[in-house]
């Protein structure tokens, strides 16, 4: 009776319960719809907001662009104007130039060094005009003196001084004729800086006193030419020729004078450092009383080389090969003769000190009265058994 009695109450609370949970359910999806809009109208807003945003920085970013664009143009408009400004202000010096030039030259029946006063007149107008124009100008200025005869030294007229002048930057194969030659130039104590000589044929010519920064004579042909008391830094003659040139109490600091015949050139009481001479043939080249230190002679030939009284260290002979050589009184400070050749070549009354004639081939070699110091005692008994 109990259990039925406890049925029927279960029964009766099961449409309660039900009606409740239904509620609950109700009231939960009612309240989440009520949240639902906000949230979306929330998340719309922050996408638009986000949007709104990139629009701006997109927009800003293109007129920063633009702007940049703008004044980049404009940058470059103010930079073309002054270049060309720039250029019309040098032709202007350039044309102004030649007409008072060539009212000079007119005045003075085609000589600019007939008087004392006209020469100076020249020199001043020449030397400031070089420090106001560009190198074409330049250039162009030396070929017009050039051609008016104004740098040609003959007995008859001599050439205009331009000593002191500065050129950067000089192609003289536009000075030239034909870009290939180059005859009777007088160009003496000038300084120049990156000049370009390559593949001209110059003949007669004069830089005496002149300084080469960086000069390039690659392929070039020189004749009777005077580089007296001359300096050249990292300059190259590769593969040049050479012929009855004079390089006396000429300095030379690394220089390229590598695989070309060199005839009959004085080197005489020039100094010479890092030089090389590798693999060129050298006719009656004098470097008497000349100062030699680390240049290479490595696979050369000599023929009647003068080194007399000259001063030698640390030069390479190695492989060389040398015909009726003078190296009297000179003084040689760990010299390299290895696998050289030597033919009639005279030593007398030189110094030596920590030679090197290891594997040399020696045929009429005069060692008389000479001075050995830190010789290797194989050497020293092989050079007192050739006396």
């Amino acid at each position: 009776m109990a259990d039925q009695e406890q049925n029927a109450q279960t029964n009766q609370s099961l449409p309660v319960a039900r009606k409740l949970n239904g509620l609950k359910l109700k009231d939960v999806l009612k309240f989440l719809s009520s949240l639902l809009l906000p949230l979306v109208l929330g998340v719309f807003t922050l996408v638009i907001s986000i949007q709104q945003q990139d629009a701006a920085r997109q927009q800003r970013d293109l007129e920063i662009r633009l702007s940049s664009a703008e004044r980049y143009e404009s940058q470059q408009q103010r930079d073309l104007e002054r270049t060309l400004d720039a250029q019309r202000y040098q032709n202007q010096l350039f044309d102004t130039y030649i007409q008072e030039m060539g009212k000079l030259l007119e005045k003075s029946n085609g000589s600019l060094t007939s008087n004392e006063v006209t020469a100076t007149l020249a020199r001043v107008k020449t030397l400031n005009i070089f420090r106001q124009l560009d190198a074409q100008r330049n250039v162009h200025i030396i070929r017009f003196l050039y051609e008016a005869k104004q740098l040609t030294d003959t007995p008859e007229n001599r050439s205009l001084d331009l000593s002191t002048a500065k050129l950067l930057d000089i192609d003289f194969r536009d000075t030239a004729v034909d870009g290939k030659q180059l005859d009777q130039l007088s160009l003496a104590g000038i300084f120049l800086s990156n000049a370009t000589f390559i593949d001209i044929k110059m003949s007669n010519i004069s830089f005496s006193r002149t300084k080469f920064d960086t000069a390039n004579f690659s392929l070039a042909k020189i004749n009777d030419a005077n580089f007296s008391s001359a300096e050249f830094y990292n300059t190259s003659f590769a593969s040049t020729s050479f012929s009855n040139t004079i390089f006396t109490k000429a300095t030379f600091n690394n220089v390229n004078f590598l695989s070309k015949n060199i005839y009959s050139v004085n080197f005489e009481n020039s100094t010479l450092a890092h030089v090389d001479f590798s693999f060129s043939v050298l006719y009656n080249a004098d470097f008497s009383s000349a100062s030699l230190s680390n240049v290479s002679f490595l696979f050369s030939v000599l023929y009647n080389p003068d080194f007399s009284s000259a001063t030698l260290s640390n030069v390479n002979f190695s492989q060389a090969v040398l015909f009726n050589g003078k190296f009297s009184s000179l003084i040689i400070i760990n010299v390299k003769f290895s696998s050289t050749i030597l033919n009639d070549v005279d030593f007398s009354f030189a110094k030596l000190h920590k030679p090197d004639f290891s594997e040399a081939q020696l045929t009429k070699v005069n060692f008389a009265s000479i001075i050995l110091s830190n010789v290797d005692s194989s050497i020293n008994l092989f050079l007192n058994s050739l006396f």
